[in-house]
This record gives structure tokens, sequence and C-alpha cells, in this order.
């Protein structure tokens, strides 16, 4: 019974064995030599009718090189960068920098081959003399124009524009420089302003440089200020004109000056900047300029409608506070009472007494019923009293200063003359308000 049992487990053994031979041999079979396909049972984890995944493929792309765009011509290089799809404002970058780089080497041939000055006994404006030769300058600013040119082409008008407009610190640094914010202006405008006004100051300073005045000079001077006024005209609106003539012009620079302790509101600058605009357009004088007594007498006229239209718009207080302060005599007077550690109130008394006594005197030298001697001696008598008057209010030193300025030739001194000696008052003058443009 044993053997018996021992003997089929003998034969159910063998059977496996050869069951396993034959899978194992059918299952590794080579199936060369055969194009049949045979479907192969889905994996345990692959759920049945689900598609099969995605093959994915990798493949090595070849580096990129510069050298790829790169090209001997600007125009090559610049369709090769906007094929790649580089940015345009980029492009601009790459292109300007490279033809910088360029262009500055050729400057710097031009100034290294340039002759060392040596005529130090040349006269003339020394922003000029630092410079190097006008033919220098001229080769140099061909360079420029070059440069300019051929960055026209490749970006046309507007890029040219995009590219010159200054970066948000040279905007920043141009603000601060010009004092005045001037946001109503074109960036790129302003770069324009600023050479005119730099060129119109060192015209107006050479003829100043050339003596006293003339009539022909104020003429050349008159001139020069139209063509100025014309050529910004070209460059803004008649609005932008308008408020950059109130911050940069010769009138508002002046007014600036000559108005200190005035203290115009808005409105007030405006309008008396109105009235002298005109007027210094057509009768305006730099300081050293002389004139016809003809002439003068119209330039007074004028002065005078001037005066009634600023009177008009400012009202009579505040326009008599306006003309105390743009007076020289009374800020002469309010020097000398701020000296002496008086308040402004002495300096109006002394300026009204001024008025006075140069009424009176005007009356006495006009009546032609005294004879020489007795309006000589009335005038004598104005110009004690109003001495004693002035050394009460300013003390002697205070007193003493004001007879002493103008070496004898001012108001004071004039009382006491018949014929009063003539005085040429300083004129306030701002000759240019270039330097730090818009």
């Amino acid at each position: 019974m044993k053997l018996q049992r021992l003997l089929l487990i003998s034969v159910v053994a063998n059977l496996v064995c050869l069951v396993g031979l034959f899978w194992l041999s059918t299952d590794r079979q080579p199936s060369t030599g055969s194009s049949q396909q045979f479907p192969v049972a889905a994996a345990p984890s692959q759920a049945l009718g689900q598609a099969a995944p995605v093959e994915r493929v990798v493949r090595e792309v070849e580096p990129f090189h510069w050298s790829q765009v790169e090209a001997d011509d600007y125009q090559t290089y610049v369709e090769n960068l906007r094929r790649i799809g580089c940015p345009e404002e980029t492009i601009r970058d790459l292109v300007k920098q490279d033809l910088d780089k360029a262009y500055d080497q050729r400057k710097a041939e031009i100034l290294t081959k340039a002759p060392a000055r040596k005529d130090f006994w040349k006269t003339g404006h020394p922003s000029t003399l630092s410079q190097p030769s006008g033919a220098t300058r001229s080769q140099m600013a061909k360079l420029d124009h070059e440069k300019n040119q051929l960055l026209g082409e490749l970006f046309g008008a507007e890029g040219v524009t995009a590219i010159n407009r200054p970066g948000p610190l040279a905007r920043a640094r141009s603000k601060a420089k010009s004092g005045y914010a001037m946001d109503f202006i074109p960036e790129e405008t302003k770069a324009e302003l600023n050479s005119l006004e730099q060129e119109f100051g060192s015209e107006l300073l050479r003829k100043m440089a050339q003596g006293a005045s003339d009539a022909q000079d104020m003429a050349e001077i008159r001139q020069l200020r139209q063509e100025r006024d014309t050529r910004i005209a070209t460059m803004l609106t008649p609005e932008q004109k308008t408020e950059y003539d109130l911050r940069k012009s010769p009138t508002a620079a002046n007014m600036r000056l000559q108005m200190d302790g005035f203290d115009p509101s808005e409105e007030e600058f405006r309008d008396i900047f109105t009235a002298r605009k005109g007027f210094d357009e057509e009768y305006g004088t730099v300081p050293g300029s002389s004139i016809s007594p003809a002439d003068a007498e119209v330039r007074q006229l004028a002065e005078w409608e001037m005066n009634e239209q600023i009177r008009t718009s400012l009202g009579d207080d505040r326009y008599q506070d306006y003309m105390r302060h743009v007076d020289y005599d009374y800020k002469s007077i309010h020097k000398i009472a701020e000296r002496q550690g008086l308040g402004e109130n002495i300096s109006a008394q002394v300026y009204e007494m001024k008025g006075s006594a140069e009424e009176l005197a005007r009356e006495i030298r006009m009546n032609t019923g005294l004879s020489v001697e007795e309006r000589q001696m009335q005038l004598g008598q104005i110009h004690n009293a109003t001495s004693l008057s002035i050394e009460s209010m300013l003390g002697g030193p205070g007193a003493a200063a004001l007879q002493g300025q103008a070496g004898g030739r001012n108001w004071l001194n004039n009382l006491g003359r018949v014929n009063p000696l003539p005085i040429v008052k300083p004129t306030f003058q701002v000759i240019t308000s270039g330097g730090g443009g818009p």
C-alpha cells in the first residue's frame, strides 16, 4: 500500500516536470522569420478597454550659439534677432550699445590725433576754451549724425525717439536740475529745449562781453530773443509754450529775482508775467546798455502802461506792495534797515518819505518863478529835513549808509540839487534759463 502511494507520487511529479519543460521551451522560442503579431495578454494592472500609455520620445537639441544671429551688417542682424523672437526694445538696446561702442572708439581716435592746445593767450568764453577745436568738434558731430542716420534706417523715426528717450534716472536728474515740473512736455523734447537754451545763453554772453550795449546791440539782442521764442514755439503747442515760459523764460526768472519778498500767488504771478513779457520783448535791456533820450521817453511811456495793467490786475494796495519790492531804491532801504535790526514797516515809512520828498523837489525844480538861488535853498531844506527824519528812523549808521550809496549819486543826495545827477539803476537780469534744461 505504501509502495503504491509512492509510485503514484513519482508519476505525478514527472508529469509536472514535463509540463514545465514544455512551457519553457515554447515561451522562449524566437519569432524570427515571421512578421505575424501575437496578442499579448493585458497586464493585471491595466483595466480592460483602457488606452495604452503614450510613448515619450526624447530628442537631443543642439545648443544655441550667438553666431546663429550674428551678421556682417546691422540690417541682417536685426532681422535675425526678430526671427528668434527677441523683444523690439531689447533689439534696440543691443544695436544702440554696439553702435555707441564703435562710434566712441572712432571719436577717441579723433581726439587722440587732435593736437594739444597751446594758445593759452587766446581769449573767449571759458566753456569754449575748455573744448576741442572747432574742426575736431565738427568731425565728432558728423559721426553723431552718421550714427543717428543709421539708427533711423534700422528702426524708423519712432524707434529713434524710443532710443533717445531718457531712462528713469536721467528723467529724475533732469527734473531735479530744472527745479520745476515739466510733465506737460514730452521727455524727448526736453533735451532739445535744453540745448537751445544753452545756445541762446552762450550767444547772449558773447554779445554782452563786447562792451557797453548801444542801440544796435539792443536790436540784435531783441532779434536773438525773438529767434529763441520762435524756435521754442515750433517744438511746443501754444499752451505748452506759455507754461514753459512761466518757468524758464528770462522774464519769469527776472520776476522771481526782483519780487523776492513780495510773495505773489500763482494767479498774481501769471497776471504780472502777461504784462511784463510783452514789455520785455519790445523794450527789454541788459546790464550796461544805453539808449537815446528819445528812446528812453518811449520806453518810459510803455513802462507806465505796463504798470497800469499790473495795477488793474492786482488792485491799489497790492500794487503798492509790488512796486516797493521791484524798486531798487526800496531794496536798498530795506537792506540797510535789516542790518540795523529794524522791521519792514520802517523800510516802508522811509520809502514813502522818499516819494513825498521827491515830489516836492520836482515841483520846486519846475517852478520857473523862482530864481536858481531860491530853488537851491528850498531844495537844500528838503534834503536836510529828509536826512534828519531818516536818521531818526534808521539811526546814525543807517542814515550814513544810505547817504553813502552809489557814490553820492542816489536819490537822497539828488534831493538838494537843482539839476540832479542822472541815475542809471541796476537792471535785474537773468540772461538765460539754460544749463539745466527741462
